[in-house]
């Protein structure tokens, strides 16, 4: 029986209302996390403050602000405060059920394509980089010192802890978890995209948007197709190896050999990923045609108030912050 326009509307308003669910979580949580953030860098700061006055001596409040600033515990509770909210709105019995369900078993060969595609992601990060500095260079700006403020500090801990372990973590539950599994019922691929779209918001700035929805798409995928555990695996395997661990073990080299190696390690992840997928061409194709995405829900997804709201907050975010790393040559 076919619907009449009147209960199309409806329905698209009723899909339309579910569809903003995910804005409006995430907002929710980027609020918890700034609110968390800030939060201890003041605690940190006004303990120091009162240690001077306590002590007579203030040498250290300078020293504890810069340390506040690059701390990772805001975001350690920022994580807890969400995963207990998480717990308390849809239940333990969500996360066994849901977030990590099980799908087909991950082979060796199956997982180490899936690195090569998901490492090979760091080609679009460098390249958009590149790019990027080159048309801010005609102008006399640059980007590199911004971009290298992006790495982490190799002798703060809580940020080691934070970027390689905890946010892989809360992360994936978060965006592959919460929001790509709500999103099921309009089809795989739809899932997966909106899951990816939202965790490139989510990275604030206009080099790393780009790279985490590329990134964002195999992680989707393996959650969908295999287990949550192994995006987890995934993300740590890039934020602890290319994202701290090669950097560390690099740190004594001059910095034209550090780009060298870095640029060789992506360009072979890079080229193993184009031959395996030449290989297995036929197998990508089938699951696209079978996992098609509705251009309907897609309308409604980016015409809904939360995905409206969440785009302005989160654009004037990445503007922000992509314009304070700019700076003259």
């Amino acid at each position: 029986m076919e619907m009449t326009y009147e209960q199309w509307k409806e329905a698209r308003k009723g899909i339309k209302r579910y569809l903003s669910t995910p804005g409006w979580s995430l907002l929710i949580y980027y609020a918890i996390m700034n609110v968390a953030v800030v939060g201890w860098m003041f605690v940190e700061i006004f303990t120091s403050l009162f240690q001077g006055i306590t002590s007579g001596d203030f040498s250290d409040i300078e020293s504890a602000i810069m340390q506040s600033a690059e701390s990772a515990w805001g975001y350690f509770l920022a994580a807890a405060v969400g995963l207990i909210i998480l717990l308390i709105w849809k239940k333990p019995r969500y996360f066994r059920e849901e977030i990590f369900k099980k799908g087909a078993p991950m082979t060796f060969g199956g997982f180490f394509t899936i690195l090569c595609i998901f490492l090979s992601g760091q080609m679009v990060f460098q390249l958009g980089t590149s790019l990027l500095e080159i048309i801010l260079n005609s102008f006399g700006y640059s980007i590199m010192e911004g971009m290298e403020s992006l790495q982490p500090d190799p002798d703060n801990f809580s940020m080691f802890l934070y970027a390689g372990i905890l946010a892989p973590i809360t992360e994936e539950i978060l965006f592959r978890g919460l929001i790509q599994r709500s999103m099921l019922p309009f089809g795989k691929k739809f899932a997966i995209f909106v899951s990816s779209f939202a965790f490139g918001l989510f990275h604030g700035n206009l080099l790393q948007t780009p790279y985490a929805f590329v990134v964002g798409l195999v992680l989707g995928y393996v959650a969908a197709e295999h287990n949550i555990v192994w995006a987890m695996v995934l993300h740590m395997i890039n934020n602890l190896v290319l994202g701290d661990m090669l950097y560390r073990l690099l740190g004594s080299f001059p910095d034209d050999t550090v780009n060298l190696i870095i640029w060789g390690v992506i360009l072979a992840f890079t080229v193993a990923a184009v031959i395996l997928m030449i290989f297995k061409r036929r197998e990508i194709a089938a699951w696209l045609r079978e996992n098609k995405m509705e251009k309907e829900y897609t309308k409604c997804y980016f015409t809904c108030a939360g995905t409206i709201v969440l785009l302005v907050i989160m654009g004037l975010n990445i503007l922000t912050t992509t314009f304070m790393m700019i700076a003259p040559l």
